[in-house]
């Protein structure tokens, strides 16, 4: 039996590869639009991600739910004009899962920053939200 050549094993290789990025994908869905960081809207700082934390940007849908729930919990936020335009759900390396507050950034306008955080735990919707976005037994994660 012959043996295959280099050039197959190679990209036999690259194929699987290939694939293991696409799962990671779609475990992490849209997780490639968030960029590493995140400017805040009030101050100087910014939250860094780390290449494998986990986070993912919500749905519309998702985001509207949670917002609503974020604005029932803290009024001030609406109030303020502060309200979520999108979310971010964060699995924080120290604090566990939360959720980061993102407008349009009034100073980079193709860009968001963030307001807040608050803790997804605060919130009854957030272990199905993590575990549509990360699977199954994740929420305690």
């Amino acid at each position: 039996m012959a043996r295959p050549s280099s050039f197959f094993v190679a990209a036999g290789f690259f194929l699987a590869l290939a694939g293991t990025v696409r799962a990671r994908d779609e475990e992490r869905p849209v997780a490639t639009a968030i960029a590493d960081a995140i400017e805040s809207c009030v101050d100087t700082s910014a939250i860094r991600f780390r290449v494998e934390d986990r986070r993912v940007l919500l749905e519309a849908g998702d985001t509207a739910a949670v917002s609503a729930a974020i604005v029932r919990h803290y009024p001030m936020i609406e109030r303020d004009g502060l309200a979520p335009q999108r979310l971010v759900l964060w699995r924080h390396p120290q604090f566990g899962w939360v959720y980061v507050a993102l407008l349009v950034n009034p100073s980079k306008p193709g860009e968001v920053c963030y307001t807040a955080t608050f803790g997804a735990n605060r919130f009854d919707l957030s272990t199905a939200l993590i575990e549509k976005y990360f699977g199954v037994g994740t929420a305690t994660k």
